[in-house]
């Protein structure tokens, strides 16, 4: 069996709901059922073969080929297998995903990660707003799982994050972990303005002070030698991430806020 991939043949001039070219909707389906299957495009629809080329039959193992960033809700409820995305992603990449895995060689637009429940995601590229955050009119974020991106991510990474862990190896824009409520968020590179803010609980993790400071709403809890910091950095090693080279470190300056809530997050800075 090889993979079951889809080419796309022209980039659309509308968006394309994706959501229904997932391992759990495609499988035990004919390539000829899935060719026939009624994708929404803007305020339309279109056959599946009128807009991709289709090869291959296995359907835990997904590519889209040719990618671009007109196709919405990638991986959307997925829960086993694994997708592949050659080129760049739209919106909504893995929203509400419950497990298997997402790779996409390129960048992903708002709302990666929204809502995510377990499983992972690894973007090779940059990532847009609102990664692992929550919807207008929802209460949570991601609520387990792993995010990765190789490169940037855009403006409130982790807004409104319960559980789960998103790794960042270039640098977070403004917001990043507003409104947290728990998880983790690791940074390599510099991290934007309002960093942390209305932050409830969880752990932001900087290997540099921030260019743009620290909110006066972060109390200054000195340095400390925190002892679960090399068994994180362990667990990272399984993963295929700069953060997996990053060499373990314990001593840290500590932020607890933001002090205008409850004030039970953290910023975590190297030393």
């Amino acid at each position: 069996m090889s993979a079951l991939t889809f080419t796309l043949k022209t980039i659309p001039a509308q968006r394309i709901d994706c959501s229904p070219l997932t391992p759990e909707e495609l499988a035990g389906k004919s390539v000829a059922e899935i060719a026939a299957i009624e994708l929404v495009i803007g305020n339309s629809t279109k056959r599946v073969d009128s807009l991709f080329d289709i090869s291959g039959d296995d359907a835990s193992d997904i590519k889209f080929e040719n990618s671009c960033d007109k196709l919405d809700f990638v991986g959307r409820n997925m829960m086993a297998g694994k997708i592949t995305v050659e080129g760049n992603v739209g919106a909504y990449l893995g929203i509400f995903l419950e497990g298997g895995e997402i790779e996409v060689t390129g960048n992903s637009d708002v709302y990666t990660a929204c809502e995510m429940k377990s499983g992972q995601i690894k973007i090779n590229g940059n990532a847009g707003d609102f990664v692992g955050g929550v919807r207008p009119g929802r209460r949570n974020g991601m609520t387990g799982g792993t995010v990765i991106v190789t490169g940037n991510t855009g403006a409130r990474t982790g807004d409104h994050m319960r559980r789960g862990m998103i790794l960042i190896e270039g640098n977070a824009g403004d917001y990043c972990g507003a409104r947290m409520i728990s998880g983790t968020i690791a940074v390599l590179g510099d991290v934007g303005a309002h960093l942390g803010y209305a932050m409830k609980r969880g752990t932001l993790l900087l290997t540099q002070a921030p260019s743009q400071g620290i909110s006066a709403n972060f109390n200054d809890c000195g340095s400390h030698t925190l002892a679960f910091l090399p068994l994180l950095f362990a667990s990272f090693t399984k993963l295929d991430s700069k953060f997996a080279q990053v060499e373990s470190f314990s001593r840290v300056q500590r932020y607890a806020g933001d002090l205008g809530g409850i004030g039970m997050g953290e910023i975590l800075v190297k030393i």
